[in-house]
Formats: C-alpha cells, structure tokens, sequence
C-alpha cells in the first residue's frame, strides 16, 4: 500500500494563517541548561549534555491552524434544531473511508464551486458519488501556500454545492485551500453589495444538515487516481472543540 500525504505544515506562516502561531525550536543542549535549573541539577548530569528537544507556541493559538477539520459546533450552536457536536464528539469511523477527488484547479480566483461544477467533474469521470465517500475539493491554492494569493484568491464550495454532496450521503469533505468558502474578502464584497447571504454559505449549510470539512490540505495532485482510493485524518481529541488538526492521508493498495 502506498501512502501520500495531504496535509500542510502547522507553521508560523503569515501567508497561510491570518494569526499565525509562533513557533520557537529548542534544542536538546538548551533543554539541558533550562531543565537542569528546574530540577536544581546540572546540564552535564544529562548524557552527553542532552535533554529532550521541544517547541513552544506562543501568541492568539487556536485549532483552526494548519490542515484540520471544523466540527458541527463551529458552524453554529444547532444542526437541525438539535445541539450541534462537538470535535471529540465525533465518530472515528466518518474519517476514514473511500476518498474522492474532484478537479476544480479550472475555477476562477474568488468564484463560487456550483452544484454544476461538481455534478460535471463526477461526469468527466464517470463516477456516481455514494453514501459515506469523503469528497475532496482540489482548487490547486495548496501550492500559492507561501504567498498572499493563498488568503485572497481561492475559489469556494457554495451552499448549493455543499448541501447536494450531504443529500448523496456525504458526511466528511475537505478543500486544498485556506477556507471551505470563498475568501473573506470576496464574501465582504458581496455583503457590501447587498447580499448578505454570502457570508459562509458553506459553511452555514451545516446549521440546518449535520456535516463535517476539512481545511488547507495539500498533495492532492499527487494522489494518481482520482477515487478507488481510501483516505483518513483522524482529528485530535479537543474537548469541546471547535476544530482538531488531522494528519491526512490517502492510501492505494
């Protein structure tokens, strides 16, 4: 079986997180002198001089950082009139199954994925989506990860397109880009226009069907099929999360 990794680093990257986490590395020598001081020891008593290599992360930190998958809760406080679940409320087994990738690197910047655009790339490819499939969106802004087109240009799935894909049994999805909708920017411009239903449509169609996506994967040009494969992004256990960062991967036996 091979593996291929679709997810992006959790990294300082001003490019990627409009709060970025700062993460400082420190090493096994300098590990030493700070812990020897708290254990009233000295640095030498470690073998070599070594301890343990960490990191810390410091500033506004939150769970929506790097590749990781928005739970029920982060769309609203109720899916369909019940309380909405949270990350470590969900169950292990929607995060593993028959992945699919739908091709949508054509899209223009800021422009909305239809419910045509997907029904047309499952066409091209002869493929009838069915229940319990993790449909993954591939707009290719995986690549712009080090630059400002990355926060501003991303196309993004539309409600219409979104609530299709869970009406066909779709429970997990997930996108190769910064947000599941279209960039903030482009929503705001459109709010300020008049319409104000283009704030988080995607994202809000979660109020009324329970769903799950996740954000800022990557690699998914690399996977050389684009179904018949199995793919899974276990999130972390966040008590009472909003998000979990996942590590996802897809696999060809």
């Amino acid at each position: 079986m091979k593996f291929y990794d679709l997810s992006v680093y959790w990294e300082s990257n001003p490019f990627a997180e409009p709060w970025p986490p700062k993460v400082k590395f420190s090493n096994s020598t300098e590990e030493a002198v700070k812990l020897a001081k708290k254990l009233d020891i000295k640095p030498t008593d470690f073998q070599d001089g070594q301890a343990l290599a960490v990191e810390s992360v410091s500033a506004e930190v939150f769970t929506h950082v790097g590749t990781h998958c928005d739970a029920p809760i982060h769309f609203g406080p109720t899916t369909a009139g019940q309380p909405s679940r949270t990350i470590d409320e969900l169950p292990l087994e929607d995060f593993y199954g028959d992945g699919v990738i739908l091709d949508m690197r054509h899209k223009e910047p800021r422009s909305g994925i239809t419910l045509e655009d997907v029904q047309k790339a499952l066409s091209d490819m002869e493929y009838t989506i069915k229940p319990k499939d993790i449909v993954l969106i591939m707009t290719g802004y995986d690549k712009h990860i080090y630059d400002e087109k990355y926060l501003s240009d991303q196309p993004g799935m539309t409600g219409e397109a979104t609530e299709w894909l869970i009406d066909q049994g779709v429970k997990l999805m997930g996108i190769d880009a910064y947000t599941f909708d279209r960039p903030f920017g482009a929503m705001v411009a459109d709010v300020k226009a008049g319409n104000k239903s283009a704030l988080f449509p995607a994202h809000f169609i979660g109020r009324k069907k329970e769903y799950y996506h996740i954000e800022k994967l990557g690699n998914l040009d690399k996977v050389p099929v684009k179904h018949g494969f199995k793919f899974c992004a276990f999130p972390i256990k966040v008590k009472g999360g909003t998000a979990g960062s996942v590590r996802a991967v897809a696999m060809i036996d």
